[in-house]
């Protein structure tokens, strides 16, 4: 991985908390909508099940760090998060309308997320989250991430093919240069 996908994964994940905590937060306050995971998502989708965990895992550990939450929980429901978008991104990118399969495959996988964190919480009893708060809010989570999905998909889809980011050719291999002498 080159020092441009590195400065650009980190602008991205500190973009994306700052987005939430001023205006994605405050906005939709009683619908715990995650720009940090959701921008995991759709990364994971385009970029595959490598740079999903490690984009979910530091952007969860990052957001673990800057709130209140016991650390590790949305470290470890991000990097899920990203495995699993990851893993089922070459289904959303088959279909014709790419953007709007993606965003719906990130706002189930969204709202699976909320589903995780929420239940994780409420084990360890942080916040008074509860397991029937968490699951009434799956639904306006998962439509407000899809929503929200429209808009980031091409941003993500851009910002991947830049010059710059673009993840960098392999090289060929010895063997391959290697004139065959036994056949």
């Amino acid at each position: 991985m080159t020092v441009s996908r590195i400065a650009a994964a980190i602008a991205a994940m500190l973009t994306a908390l700052l987005l939430q905590a001023s205006l994605i937060g405050p906005l939709t306050f009683p619908v715990p909508v995650s720009l940090p995971v959701l921008l995991v998502i759709v990364t994971a989708v385009y970029a595959g099940p490598g740079t999903g965990l490690g984009l979910g895992f530091s952007t969860g550990l990052l957001a673990d760090l800057g709130s209140d939450n016991p650390a590790g929980v949305q470290a470890l429901t991000y990097l899920a998060a990203g495995l699993a978008a990851g893993l089922l991104g070459s289904l959303a990118l088959r279909r014709r309308s790419q953007t709007r399969s993606v965003a719906a495959l990130a706002g189930m996988l969204g709202a699976a997320t909320c589903l995780s964190t929420g239940l994780m919480l409420s084990l360890l009893d942080s916040h008074g989250a509860t397991p029937l708060t968490t699951i009434r809010m799956l639904i306006p989570v998962g439509f407000t991430e899809a929503i929200l999905a429209l808009g980031l998909a091409p941003l993500v889809r851009a910002g991947l093919r830049a010059q710059g980011v673009r993840a960098p050719k392999p090289a060929p291999s010895v063997l391959a240069r290697v004139p065959d002498v036994l056949g």
